[in-house]
């Protein structure tokens, strides 16, 4: 896929793709960035990951249109692959959901889903989730359609439901909508969220025209090869990759808790050791910043005049980068 192509049409092309499409799942421009070096085509925003990294709340609505699109800019200015975000019930009616979907197209983000709840949402796989009528989920959607239509028609739109994690919901009730949504919208692609096997996971998907793909409950593993997730009709297959790193970082801030001293830290640091200087080695995380040290190096070359450039070599941080010794 052409890397000189329109983010959105490239989006738009892995969601009408055949083949599963695997997709990291995070919050940061470093993990989108990280994605990006990884070698993945696309990236997305988790909505209640966000709820819980950016505001340090539960993801039930509280972060508001104009606080996720602003951090949604951050990210997708960050990296040249396609940014996917999660845009919760569109954030209000039919004029805020118009808004909603030409701000996130500004912000230079490829595609959104929004969800059929009733506000204020709820995180999915939670209790307490309440849907909006056939005739309110179908005017959201086609609102946002709409409105893609004005600025950029590759723009992906998503229509997502919680039919069966709703109060009295069930597959057959998510299924329903799900295909309603398609029929009746023009929506780019079907999400399904929350079943509790993978049988449930491959009817919708063969029941549904069109792009379509499901998150399942966090509980459900031992997830289909990604052969078996195609011909199920899997469109993405989401990737929560940052998961590692916060139970990592728990368990590290622990043992120092637990230990009373700076120990534990210690022996962590020195395991870096093993990816210094490999594919591995991340250092402090800068290896993925854009721009980095080096471009920012050659800036200053290139346009600052030689008594005005800084002096990258007398230095002892120098000499630890020569020796290759900087974590």
């Amino acid at each position: 896929m052409a890397a000189t192509e329109k983010r959105t049409a490239r989006l738009k092309a892995l969601f009408q793709s055949p083949r599963t499409t695997l997709m990291p799942f995070g919050v940061l421009p470093i993990h989108a960035q990280m994605a990006e070096a990884a070698g993945f085509e696309a990236f997305e925003i988790s909505g209640a990951m966000t709820s819980w990294w950016i505001g340090g709340c539960a993801d039930v609505g509280l972060l508001t249109m104009t606080e996720m699109v602003a951090h949604a800019k951050r990210v997708a200015d960050s990296v040249n692959i396609p940014v996917y975000c999660d845009a919760d019930t569109g954030y209000g009616g039919p004029a805020s959901v118009r808004r909603t979907v030409h701000e996130f197209i500004r912000a230079g983000i490829a595609g959104i889903h929004i969800e059929d709840q009733l506000n204020p949402k709820k995180a999915g796989a939670q209790p307490g989730i309440e849907l909006v009528s056939d005739e309110e989920a179908i005017g959201r959607i086609r609102a946002a359609v709409d409105a893609r239509n004005e600025l950029d028609p590759d723009f992906v739109i998503v229509a997502r439901t919680d039919g069966y994690g709703a109060t009295g919901g069930s597959a057959e009730e998510a299924i329903r909508r799900g295909r309603l949504y398609q029929e009746k919208t023009g929506a780019d692609v079907i999400f399904y969220e929350g079943f509790h096997d993978w049988n449930q996971v491959k009817r919708a998907l063969a029941e549904t025209p069109g792009p379509a793909y499901a998150i399942p409950h966090p509980t459900i593993s031992a997830r289909p090869t990604m052969d078996e997730l195609s011909k199920m009709g899997q469109s993405i297959e989401i990737v929560p990759f940052l998961l590692a790193g916060v139970q990592e970082e728990w368990n590290l801030l622990l043992k120092v808790k637990q230990a009373g001293h700076y120990g534990p830290m210690d022996e962590y640091l020195s395991s870096l050791a093993r990816y210094r200087g490999t594919a591995n080695g991340i250092g402090w995380g800068d290896r993925f910043v854009k721009p980095n040290y080096k471009e920012v190096r050659q800036m200053e070359e290139k346009y600052l005049p030689a008594e005005l450039q800084r002096d990258y070599e007398n230095n002892v941080n120098a000499e630890d980068d020569a020796k290759n010794t900087y974590p």
